[in-house]
């Protein structure tokens, strides 16, 4: 029944965060906006800050800070490089289309499976590699991962040899573009492994899963609350985020948080399959950017994101069934 659970939780993970690319995407002005990274972290904290007061007010036990903060304080160390580097990723979808930024962001799942089991080897949490890895499970990490790779290197080449991106700024074609999203993989591969340690009530710490939600909520808020008034002080006005451009960056915030909640649930029961399997969410990304953002979709592309289904549905067969 957990596991059927897990499914669904991810599943709900996997269509929140592809909304938040979407409307991440559909949030960049056509002209150029100062403090644009700023701008969006300011939507983004606005919202984690209001379902970390949900969660505390819903909380069963006062939260202290002893029991999660200091306890588990890796969480609470990761909240602070999480809010700083989404803020400077974030520009990604400035220089990229969201095709672009989805595919290369979603590496991150396998690295980090890999980081989590080597981290769970040296705690002694478990007794061998083959405890969490199967032959099925390992070989469809390896699918997914190499499909993106792939994918995002496809999609790059297309973009070099497109006429439009031939006077563009070096972060605007070729591997320029790729900065931000591979920032963004890297800290999320580390985020696995906070999130799987402190969470995981099987080989992890068993950390409440609205705690983390809380911490790193109120420390998002903390630095949106900073970066609002550094707006104020160099633009010598108020960023208004309840606007209409503004708009998407809010519910795009909001899709990404909702995500995350459900990615803390879905890690709780199941750390190792969880963030492969998100990787699936690129596919529907791409298919969105065509269908509402009119972004091109190659036959290659096609074809690689078939890879990316086909090693998703092979870490669901292993996880769910065997």
């Amino acid at each position: 029944m957990n596991q059927f659970l897990w499914l669904l939780l991810v599943i709900m993970a996997i269509v929140m965060w592809s909304a938040t690319s979407l409307l991440y995407k559909a949030g960049v002005p056509k002209e150029k906006e100062e403090h644009i990274g700023l701008k969006y972290s300011v939507c983004i904290g606005m919202v984690f800050f209001v379902i970390a007061v949900v969660y505390l007010i819903l909380r069963d036990e006062p939260f202290t800070i002893w029991e999660s903060a200091v306890k588990f304080w890796p969480m609470t160390v990761f909240g602070v490089v999480y809010a700083i580097v989404n803020t400077i990723s974030v520009k990604g979808y400035v220089y990229n289309e969201a095709t672009v930024e989805s595919p290369v962001e979603g590496i991150s799942g396998g690295v980090s499976t890999i980081l989590l089991i080597i981290m769970y080897l040296a705690l002694g949490r478990v007794d061998s590699v083959s405890a969490l890895l199967t032959p099925l499970r390992t070989a469809g990490i390896l699918v997914i991962v190499i499909s993106i790779i792939l994918l995002s290197t496809v999609r790059n080449r297309e973009n070099r040899n497109d006429p439009r991106y031939q006077k563009a700024g070096w972060m605007s074609r070729g591997l320029g573009t790729l900065i931000f999203p591979v920032l963004f993989s890297v800290i999320d591969a580390l985020e696995t492994i906070v999130t799987g340690i402190c969470l995981d009530t099987t080989y992890g710490y068993s950390m409440p899963e609205g705690d983390s939600i809380i911490i790193v909520g109120m420390e998002y808020a903390v630095f949106a609350l900073g970066f609002w008034i550094y707006i104020l002080i160099k633009e010598k006005k108020p960023y208004n985020p309840f606007t209409k451009q503004s708009a998407p960056r809010i519910l795009g915030a909001v899709a990404d948080n909702v995500g995350i909640v459900f990615y803390s649930y879905a890690m709780a029961i199941n750390s190792v399959s969880t963030d492969p399997l998100l990787a699936v969410y690129p596919v529907f990304v791409m298919i969105g950017g065509r269908i509402f953002m009119k972004e091109k979709v190659s036959k290659q592309q096609y074809i690689l994101l078939l890879g990316i289904v086909a090693g998703s549905v092979m870490v669901i067969a292993d996880t769910v069934f065997v």
